[in-house]
């Protein structure tokens, strides 16, 4: 998430091409310099994702699960990290050994139809610094890339600062709501260019 009224400038990268059905690994460089890797989960990742829920707060946890148990057994967390229909994006702080790093946000995108959902979650201590928003525009042009006419976000009424992530892709949203719970679906546009021909939503790539 990011501090309010304030323009998220993230800068991002290609490192290497993604395999097939994954998502392109990128370098992001957050508006206060801070520099992460974004990749897509594997099984592997379990341990990793368990440790980014147990160091999130139970209200940022909630906000994610509405509710539900954020502490899932090892064979739905495994599910989540590698959806039939879409992916799972872990960012991962530089500067640490491929083992060491810690999983400090996961953003998942589940397709069902010709709709997309999309979700979340960033640890307290790296929320309000632009990486929330940068891993949103991740998910809406991976769903683009996958052909889906819309993305669905189901967010918490009092959750303000989604709202406000959400509000950053300057793209018109129909809004339901159902008590506490609001639905928000963002309309997508055709296939943008891949990674090497341009950079995705906006993002511009370091000067070299």
């Amino acid at each position: 998430m990011t501090r309010w009224g304030r323009q998220t400038l993230v800068e991002e990268r290609a490192i290497r091409p993604a395999a097939r059905g994954c998502a392109d690994p990128v370098a992001l460089r957050l508006p206060d310099g801070t520099e992460l890797g974004v990749r897509s989960a594997t099984g592997d990742d379990l341990p990793g994702v368990a440790d980014l829920h147990e160091r999130c707060s139970a209200r940022s946890r909630n906000r994610r699960y509405h509710g539900g148990s954020a502490r899932f057994a090892p064979a739905r967390l495994r599910r989540l990290l590698e959806p039939a229909r879409g992916v799972t994006l872990l960012a991962t702080p530089t500067g640490f050994s491929p083992l060491a790093a810690p999983v400090v946000a996961m953003a998942n995108l589940l397709g069902e139809g010709d709709t997309a959902e999309a979700a979340l979650l960033v640890r307290d201590d790296w929320q309000r610094r632009g990486l929330g928003s940068a891993l949103l525009r991740r998910l809406v042009w991976q769903a683009e890339q996958r052909g889906y006419a819309a993305l669905d976000l189901h967010i918490q009424a009092e959750n303000r600062p989604m709202m406000r992530t959400v509000g950053r892709l300057a793209r018109p949203s129909a809004v339901n709501r159902d008590g506490s719970l609001v639905t928000l679906t963002v309309p997508l546009t055709a296939a943008l260019p891949r990674i090497g021909a341009g950079h995705p939503l906006g993002l511009s790539a370091p000067t070299r």
